[in-house]
């Protein structure tokens, strides 16, 4: 009876100290108390206790409350399922554990959702696939996400085998599709991946209308695509109605998915689905996926030097993510077009905190594989904009943690050529020869490795990475190694790692020093070609447009105003705020004073030493003490 009623009991244990009141309820007076109180339950009645609380708290609450308990409600019950005996409890308390988890998972609790759907199956038998089809298909399809998101891929691909077993249609088979692209998508099967959505997509009667291999075809549709967006007036396009055909919604979902692995793999992959998305749009309406689609083709635009067209194609793909509030997408969206458009037209600190919410919107959504690429890309962006190597690398270690924790290979090993590059400027020594020859085995043997598995586009970011550190050290044999192998590589590309708009700027820099080196026209040919293309890549930022004139003017032999010139893009580049830049500028001016015998030369290399430390970039500031005479 007391444990039916136990109310008559508090005033008691009140008036004994043991209990205070707090308000209408009671808590222990300490937590001894409260352990000494529960050690003298019998162990054998624990379980009974636990479940009859959490069935007095679930069932004393009002509907309109009950979200608020549930989780106190379903951890009292579960503490006493080994008391669950009939059928019909076991079921009652899976389908709690069902709502318990969606609770769980919209705070993107993914641990505890998974705890709570893993739950809810254990109580069931393979039996209730017949009698509790939903609630089972429900809980293992939640169960598989949930644990995509934790990165136990092993427990996905043994959930999704039971779902794709037992379900009894193909459309509830397709969540469980869904979850397993993305599976083995993070694992770096990325071919598996492919081959099971063209697989469902063909099912689903909307696999793309072009032969993969037929390149020709596939770039004839990508310019009919952009001859059609080229031709809607923005009212036109604001005017498409939503999406509401399931089943296209459905392909345009899986495709999506698709479309974020294929230019890892094969280029024509991606602009085949990408274009056919768009395609579907225009036909049937506008859904979220769209709005990735059309952020894609900005990104392809923006590689292929169309940046006006880029730009008006990004701000629909902006709008319509607005539109539909489909936050779900923002950060592939935001992914794409703040490291591509729109890192040569808005500021650099407003770059960096897009991509940053981007970050944080898709670890609140469970797109984790697009979180990590853009806190990847928040990285990179920083690291191109001169912020502290010191506070880099420490965001750069955080970051990685998440990626090994939830098993993100691809954004691991991009972040690795930048991690290796940012340790390289803080603690290389000329002094330690063995630590330079270590550099460059380990660059060469992660681009073969990326190059042996076809992942070119991977392979140009270490080439970018390691161009860029060879250029800064002043190793510019290896710097032209990385460069040439880079432009081979991006010769079967349209989609191109620009890095910020840093890319053509090294280019430039290091062809025009090549050029200086060799004495051959064709780093002359290479170094103008890529200043026309650094131009029209660093809107925004007027001191590399600056530095880079200068250069150019010196390799032709217009020298007369070079030093005025360095100081002008000195200032500039320091009123950009890009450190890591401006000490470039005082080298190079400090290189030129030098050939000529201007005793200017001491200033512009201490000044350049200085920038160096102040970046954090100390074992190149150790290098230029070594290599300059500073006195």
């Amino acid at each position: 009876n007391q444990r039916n009623d136990p109310l008559p009991c508090f005033s008691v244990a009140v008036h004994e100290g043991l209990l205070v009141m707090d308000g209408t309820g009671y808590n222990f007076s300490h937590d001894q108390v409260q352990y000494a109180a529960y050690s003298l339950i019998p162990e054998e009645e624990k379980h009974l206790w636990h479940l009859q609380i959490g069935r007095k708290i679930w069932n004393n609450v009002a509907e309109k409350r009950k979200d608020k308990v549930i989780f106190t409600a379903v951890d009292q019950m579960n503490y006493g399922i080994s008391s669950v005996e009939s059928g019909d409890q076991k079921v009652f308390l899976a389908k709690l554990n069902l709502r318990a988890g969606g609770k769980a998972m919209s705070l993107s609790a993914f641990s505890s959702c998974a705890y709570y759907f893993s739950t809810g199956i254990k109580l069931l038998s393979r039996e209730h696939w017949e009698t509790n089809y939903e609630l089972s298909l429900h809980l293992h399809n939640y169960y598989a996400e949930a644990e995509y998101c934790n990165g136990n891929f092993s427990q996905v691909r043994e959930v999704t085998k039971t779902v794709l077993e037992m379900s009894t249609t193909f459309h509830d088979q397709l969540r469980a599709h869904f979850v397993l692209i993305k599976t083995l998508s993070a694992e770096n099967r990325l071919h598996e991946a492919i081959k099971t959505g063209i697989s469902v997509l063909t099912h689903l009667g909307y696999h793309p209308p072009l032969a993969f291999s037929d390149k020709s075809a596939i770039d004839e549709t990508f310019k009919e695509t952009k001859a059609t967006i080229e031709s809607m007036t923005d009212d036109e396009f604001f005017t498409l109605t939503a999406m509401e055909d399931s089943d296209v919604l459905i392909a345009m979902n899986f495709m999506s998915e698709l479309l974020s692995i294929a230019h890892l793999i094969d280029e024509s992959i991606g602009i085949c689905l990408m274009a056919h998305m768009i395609q579907l749009s225009m036909r049937y309406g506008v859904c979220k996926e769209s709005s990735y689609a059309l952020a894609c083709c900005s990104a392809l635009l923006y590689s292929l030097g169309d940046l006006k067209a880029s730009k008006r194609v990004s701000y629909f793909a902006l709008s319509l993510l607005e539109r539909l509030d489909c936050k779900e997408m923002l950060p592939r969206v935001y992914l794409l077009i703040y490291l591509c458009i729109l890192s040569t037209l808005e500021p650099s600190n407003e770059i960096s905190e897009k991509l940053l919410y981007g970050y944080k919107v898709g670890m609140q959504t469970g797109d984790i594989k697009f979180a990590l690429c853009n806190a990847r890309t928040h990285c990179a962006q920083r690291f191109c904009c001169g912020v502290g190597l010191d506070v880099l690398i420490r965001d750069i270690r955080v970051w990685e943690h998440q990626m090994i924790e939830y098993k993100q290979e691809m954004s691991r090993n991009s972040m690795k050529a930048l991690r290796h590059t940012v340790l390289a400027l803080i603690n290389f020594s000329v002094d330690t020869m063995q630590q330079n020859g270590d550099f460059l085995a380990e660059g060469k043997k992660l681009l073969n490795g990326h190059i042996e598995r076809e992942k070119q586009y991977l392979a140009t970011v270490f080439c970018f990475y390691f161009s860029c550190v060879s250029y800064i050290f002043c190793n510019y044999e290896f710097a032209r190694d990385m460069v040439e192998m880079r432009w081979k590589l991006e010769n079967n590309l349209k989609l191109r790692f620009g890095a910020h708009g840093a890319a053509s700027f090294f280019d430039t820099l290091i062809s025009i020093t090549l050029a200086h080196k060799t004495k051959e026209d064709t780093w002359k040919k290479h170094a103008h070609e890529c200043f026309e293309k650094a131009l029209k890549y660093s809107k925004g930022r007027p001191h590399r447009v600056l530095i880079l004139k200068t250069e150019i003017d010196v390799l032709m032999g217009n020298i007369n105003n070079a030093v005025t010139n360095y100081d002008k893009a000195i200032v500039a580049a320091g009123e950009s705020k890009h450190i890591h830049e401006e000490a470039i500028a005082n080298e190079r001016a400090g290189d030129f004073c030098l050939s000529k015998g201007d005793a200017r030369a001491y200033y512009y290399y201490s000044r350049a030493h200085e920038l160096y430390l102040q970046w954090g970039a100390k074992g190149k500031a150790v290098q230029l003490g070594k290599k300059k005479t500073l006195r």
